[in-house]
């Protein structure tokens, strides 16, 4: 078995601990049993035998200590340690092939990111507010629903699509995080045109439900236009809520301006109709 100079000396260090631990083992021993002796005699040569037991551990010990501080620097002295052999690291084979792109492609279709509509309190509405009204972020609503019909102040069997005529509607929705005080206006638009808003100060609770019907008290049977409508629900001057629905039908007014008016004289040759019979 092939042992270097600082294997040896780590060995000699455990043989040494081993003696040492040996010595105090055997001491106590001896010492135990010469406390339980009645013989003068050979209770003192136990004694004795332990306290040389103690005596060899001290020295294990004390020659521990400068073999472990002293000993190995004094062996290099006189056996100089040789040089370690170094490996060498082995050729790595380095490719030598680059692969090109010849022909690159070039995306020719750019992507663009719709413009997001975000509604703004129209001027004639601000014209009516007589306080300043400022910018709110906190309170949340629902999307707006519609329906003709209303249950515990809650809009019931809603839709989108309505059908001329119509006596009035009713825009539901939910809220919460409400301040008592804050500007709450519902604006109505038919076609991008302002038909109705009403604007007031909040006085109700931070959450709940409720409904806009302001068009229902400005707007007769009559007024109540076919095509695209929209709501919109702001606090303060901060968009909040929007909700949109269809009305179907033709424009009583539009209809009325196509009634057909006879004139004149008729073609020859024309058959003059028959007068009403009226019974």
């Amino acid at each position: 078995m092939n042992l270097d100079i600082d294997t040896t000396f780590k060995v000699i260090l455990v043989l040494l601990a081993i003696g040492i631990i040996s010595s105090i083992s055997m001491a106590i021993k001896s010492l135990g049993a010469a406390s339980r002796l009645e013989f003068y005699r050979k209770r003192q040569d136990l004694m004795e035998h332990g306290w040389r037991m103690i005596l060899l551990a001290f020295l294990l010990a004390g020659g521990g200590f400068v073999f472990y501080r002293f000993g190995e620097p004094i062996v290099y002295q006189y056996f100089p340690p040789s040089p370690t052999i170094t490996r060498t690291p082995t050729i790595t084979t380095t490719p030598t092939i680059t692969l090109t792109l010849m022909n690159t492609l070039t995306p020719t279709i750019t992507l663009t990111l719709a413009q997001t509509y975000t509604p703004v309190l129209p001027g004639v509405v601000q014209t009516q507010i007589m306080t300043p009204v400022d910018s709110e972020t906190e309170s949340q609503f629902s999307p707006v629903q519609f329906s003709t019909q209303t249950k515990d102040d809650v809009v019931i069997n809603t839709t989108d699509t309505f059908t001329l005529p119509i006596d009035q509607l009713f825009g539901g929705y939910t809220f919460d995080k409400m301040t008592v005080g804050v500007q709450w206006t519902a604006v109505w638009l038919h076609e991008g045109d302002v038909m109705c808003f009403e604007t007031k100060v909040w006085n109700w609770g931070p959450g709940g439900s409720g409904y806009t019907d302001a068009c229902n008290t400005e707007l007769s049977p009559a007024q109540w236009l076919p095509g695209d409508w929209e709501v919109q629900i702001f606090v303060g001057q901060t968009w909040k809520s929007s909700g949109r629905f269809t009305i179907l039908g033709n424009d009583p007014a539009a209809g009325a301006s196509l009634s057909p008016t006879l004139t004149g004289e008729l073609p020859a040759g024309s058959q003059t109709p028959d007068p009403a019979v009226v019974p």
